[in-house]
Order: C-alpha cells, then sequence, then structure tokens
C-alpha cells in the first residue's frame, strides 16, 4: 500500500464509520467509484488504519443474584452470567474481574479509602478496571502470586486508573516465623501503609480455596506446613486468614504474616468478595460463615453450587 492509497483509505474510513457519510456520497465527493470506496474500507481494516472494539454489555442474572443475597443477608450479589460448561478459566475470571471492576467502580468515592488483596481473578479486575475515584489505595497484604500477578502490582495498576496515592507493601505475605514478621511490621514504610489498613472504608479481596486446593497462598507454604493446616481443617483463606468450613479460624501462622487481619476486614464496611467456578464454592461458603464480606462477585456456577449447599 502507498502512502497516498493509506491517506485515502483513511480518509474514507473517517468519513464512512465516524461521520456516516453513505459510499455513494463519498464516491461523488472523491470522484472515485463505489467499487474503490469499499475496497479502501476494506483495506483500512485489513492494514489497522481502523479497528473495531465491540464492547458486550455485562451480561448478570438478577434472579441467582437476588436469591443469593437473601439467603446469606448480604448487601449487593453479582452473578455473571456465564455458561455452566465454561472451560476457559482465563475467560471466565475475565467475566467476574468486569463485574468487579463495575461494582468498584458504583461503590468508591473520593472520600473512601479502597482495600485491594490479591488473585488471579483480581488481576482481570484490575485490567478491566476504567474508571475509580482518587482515592487512596492501599495493599492489604505483603507480596503474594507470581510477578504478573502479585499483590504490589495489582495496587500499582488500581492506583494509576483512579489517579490516587497507592500505599504498597514491599515485603513477602508469609516469612519463616514471627520475629521476621515483627521486625518487618516496624520498617518505616511498611508501618506506614499498614497504619492506613484502621481507615479502609471499601476493599476487594479473593477467596482462595484450599479444598480443592486453588489458592495462590496455599502454594507459598512449605508442604509440611500446608499438610498440618490441611489437617486443621483450613478450606479456605482470604488474605492470610485461613477458615474451616463452619467459620472458624485456624490462627496457626497469624503470626508468620504481613496482611491485614480477620478483625481487620470485619471492621470494614463495604468488603467485596471475588470468587469464580463451583469449585470454590465450598471456600465462599466458609467466609460467609465466618461472618465476612458485604458484597459478592462471582459467577452462575459457583451461586447454584452455594444455594444447593445451604
Amino acid at each position: 500500500m502507498s502512502a497516498g492509497e493509506g491517506i485515502l483509505a483513511a480518509t474514507v474510513a473517517q468519513r464512512f464509520y465516524i461521520d456516516g457519510d453513505s459510499k455513494v456520497r463519498i464516491a461523488d465527493d472523491l470522484g472515485i467509484s463505489r467499487f474503490r470506496v469499499a475496497r479502501l474500507l476494506e483495506i483500512a481494516v485489513t492494514e489497522k488504519i481502523i479497528r473495531f472494539t465491540i464492547a458486550a454489555p455485562l451480561a448478570l442474572n438478577m434472579e441467582l443474584s437476588e436469591m443469593v443475597r437473601r439467603r446469606f443477608g448480604l448487601r449487593q450479589v453479582l452473578v455473571v452470567d456465564a455458561p455452566e460448561d465454561e472451560n476457559d478459566a482465563g475467560r471466565l475470571r475475565r467475566r467476574i474481574g468486569a463485574a468487579a471492576a463495575s461494582a468498584l467502580s458504583d461503590l468508591v468515592t473520593d472520600d473512601d479509602v479502597l482495600g485491594i488483596g490479591w488473585g488471579r481473578t483480581m488481576s482481570a479486575m484490575a485490567t478491566e478496571l476504567t474508571h475509580l475515584a482518587a482515592c487512596p489505595v492501599v495493599q492489604l497484604g505483603g507480596m503474594a502470586g507470581s510477578v504478573q500477578e502479585n499483590s504490589l502490582e495489582l495496587v500499582r495498576r488500581v492506583s494509576e486508573v483512579g489517579g490516587g496515592r497507592p500505599y504498597p507493601l514491599f515485603v513477602p505475605l508469609v516469612v519463616q516465623d514471627a520475629a521476621t514478621a515483627a521486625a518487618l511490621r516496624s520498617q518505616p514504610g511498611v508501618e506506614s501503609a499498614m497504619r492506613r489498613f484502621e481507615s479502609i472504608t471499601v476493599a476487594a479481596v479473593a477467596v482462595g480455596s484450599w479444598d480443592p486446593p486453588e489458592s495462590q497462598m496455599r502454594d507459598s507454604l512449605e508442604p509440611e506446613v500446608r499438610t498440618a493446616l490441611t489437617q486443621q481443617g483450613v478450606v479456605a483463606e482470604i488474605l492470610a486468614t485461613l477458615i474451616r468450613s463452619d467459620g472458624s479460624l485456624v490462627t496457626d501462622i497469624d503470626d508468620r504474616t504481613t496482611a491485614l487481619d480477620y478483625e481487620g476486614m470485619k471492621r470494614i464496611p463495604e468488603l467485596v468478595l471475588v470468587a469464580g467456578g463451583d469449585r470454590k464454592a465450598g471456600a465462599v461458603r466458609a467466609a460467609l460463615n465466618a461472618g465476612l464480606g458485604t458484597t459478592l462477585v462471582t459467577d452462575r456456577s459457583l451461586a447454584r453450587e452455594l444455594l444447593h449447599r445451604a
């Protein structure tokens, strides 16, 4: 394609797709045939002079959302109407992430302090987030997850959307002993971020499952520690809080972690739980039994399994 043809293709595309002119009018004005106009439009697409973005509206199952909300006494439930046979975990996470991003955009104001957890679905939420009030964004625990999906990167992404000040935690989520954790918490930067825990008004956190295993925190622990905690009945975790099916807590490694604790989560006025897939139904039920969460963002399969177990 020559430079002249590229300019002509861009002109035709501008007039047809943006200005709304007909192919006949464009042909008459430019002194070319309608067939040439059609060909130039094809070139504009093929050469990526013009690109199309289809923004599908978020599909929510309002009936299931209301059934789950009433059954568990939550303030709000968003059930994404993903197909039951959805076998693409990445696609499902993106759908739930988009719903969680929408919820945060609606909830957060300039007067809030936003807390952010971590997880693959949380990473999808950060990617889908396009609008956020300019509020402070606090990392709710030390670094966990992969290089691309760690809690530090999540806080950076979210704060960039709204332009609010980030409060990161440049420390691991779980360390080898209580003395190391205490030393890390006393560092000026860490202490400054953790001091903001008390002022958080809205937070979004993922629910990790231990049975079946689907948890970045669990995977980061020593094998013998994982085994011991599982034997004590841990089925779920939020941040670094370990939960049994009945909602009771296992606190064995609490003094080794650098995260907002259970009582801190309970104090947050709006705590958004984010989880998808029926495999996590037991973990979400445990979190709800523990009295955690005011809003739940999930998918159809998990919502139905929650109601079935109830």
